[in-house]
């Protein structure tokens, strides 16, 4: 299984369970005051470890980028895998724990064997009932002018994906967590697509007088940024959509379970209950 890394994204001392696939990466390695012993750390190398506060998971695609050989390069979250549920009907479950025994429950055995029938591996799409650019300008701790100008930007340096960014940003499906697979080859177009953009967004926006929440701007952006380069570049690729397991911890609030069970992922009722709390906050 040499030949995929499925690094799990951490910037915090996290328990992976073991797994041939599995590569846990301290995230802002350059910016902790202490490194995670037996994790890589994504201020090795070539990097861009120091804007971790912006860039939040993305340093470590940037490390895999300019310093992994893996023919597939997957991004994971230390509580938010895929797992090989072609069936799946929900986007995402909740379980506690990571362990051997869940990632072995989950289809980890063989999942080697599905990722390299693919060149690219999709979390669930999400109907969020609103379009991407509202449901955006609408998120907590987001600003709608920030991907405003990103369209701006995606003019400048990519006029010929204007139609398809549009189309994805009109629509109201996304893919939320910065989460994939691809094919080594999509990976390196993706990256040379994604971080120029990001870069040049960079270069015209102060974000200094921003909370820490709010200063992760980049990371939100690319989680929009995803589903365009997809709708522009994806089309004849061979992809997969699969599942999230969102691991909660043994301290799961009752409110989180609850949520998910009266009110499913994916559908009109959780979408409008969501809308309504976060019109409430603000």
């Amino acid at each position: 299984m040499g030949d995929i890394a499925l690094y799990v994204c951490c910037h915090q001392e996290t328990e992976i369970p073991p797994h041939p696939l599995l590569r846990p990466i301290q995230v802002g390695a350059a910016l902790a005051r202490r490194r995670f012993p037996g994790f890589l750390h994504d201020d090795e190398g070539e990097n861009i470890s120091e804007r971790n506060r912006a860039y939040c998971e993305l340093t470590a695609q940037y490390w895999a980028w300019k310093n992994s050989g893996a023919e597939y390069c997957g991004f994971f979250h230390y509580r938010r895998f895929l797992y090989p549920d072609t069936a799946a009907r929900r986007p995402y479950r909740l379980n506690r724990l990571p362990t051997e025994r869940t990632l072995k429950d989950l289809g980890y055995d063989n999942f080697d064997q599905l990722i390299r029938q693919y060149d690219l591996i999709l979390p669930m799409r999400e109907e969020m009932y609103v379009p991407v650019r509202k449901h955006y300008a609408e998120a907590p701790y987001h600003n709608g002018d920030d991907l405003a100008r990103m369209e701006y930007i995606i003019a400048e340096l990519y006029p010929d994906d204007v139609s398809a960014s549009d189309v994805y940003l009109s629509g109201t499906i996304q893919y939320f967590g910065n989460i994939f697979i691809m094919r080594r080859s999509v990976f390196d177009a993706y990256c040379a697509w994604l971080f120029p953009l990001l870069a040049e967004f960079d270069r015209r926006t102060d974000i200094s007088g921003r909370t820490p929440q709010e200063a992760r701007v980049d990371g939100y952006l690319a989680e929009r940024l995803l589903g365009v380069f997809v709708q522009a570049y994806c089309g004849n690729l061979k992809k997969l959509e699969l599942p999230r397991v969102i691991f909660t911890g043994k301290d799961a609030s009752f409110r989180q379970r609850l949520l998910y069970f009266c009110l499913p992922p994916g559908t009109k009722r959780r979408a409008a209950v969501k809308r309504a709390e976060q019109r409430w906050k603000s």
